[in-house]
């Protein structure tokens, strides 16, 4: 079992991206996105298996019992709160797809993960505000609905990720059950 787990920052030169910003406002938007997911996954780890903590590059890192984490935007939906909020029902919605690399340490930094694998996540298809009875109904649902955005999608990534490591943790027999966090399947 690791003693530590690195979190470098996703790569967010590849993938798809679907939102509203260009040129500077869309790399700012990238790192901002980058940040609260390395920030995420780093926190959740933290709390719930082993320390962790951001790092700028994994290459530099010395051989140590520790993994790092590396992965990538596959595509990033920005959708639209307004759809999201009147609609609801998957218009407007959100989408943050990763795919996620585990390197182990042990021998320093080989450059090959020993474990991969994908996330994605959505705002969902929850009924918008006109779907609701009543104008008060409809302002409630509509605040709720478009609150759940890109933030969410990262903070459910960021558990994902953990349910992942926790889950190769257990059947390697490191952790109990009482600290086992099933993943989410297909169909969850």
């Amino acid at each position: 079992m690791p003693q530590q787990i690195y979190v470098e920052g996703f790569d967010t030169t590849q993938g798809e991206w679907n939102v509203d910003r260009q040129g500077t406002e869309l790399v700012d938007f990238q790192q901002n996105l980058q940040t609260m997911l390395t920030t995420g996954v780093s926190s959740d780890l933290t709390n719930k298996l082993v320390p962790a903590s951001a790092t700028p590059s994994a290459q530099s890192l010395p051989a140590q019992n520790a993994w790092v984490i590396r992965g990538e935007f596959v595509r990033v939906n920005q959708g639209s709160r307004a759809l999201r909020a009147l609609v609801g029902f998957g218009a407007g919605g959100t989408k943050l797809e990763t795919i996620v690399h585990v390197y182990d340490l042990q021998n320093g930094y080989t450059g090959t993960p020993f474990m991969s694998f994908t996330t994605t996540g959505g705002s969902g298809a929850m009924p918008g505000g006109l779907a609701s009875i009543g104008p008060i109904g409809a302002v409630i649902k509509g605040v709720a609905g478009a609150a759940k955005g890109l933030t969410q999608d990262t903070a459910r990534t960021s558990r994902m990720i953990t349910a992942q490591i926790s889950e190769h943790m257990y059947r390697s027999g490191w952790i109990g059950k009482d600290k086992y966090i099933p993943p989410k399947t297909l169909g969850d």
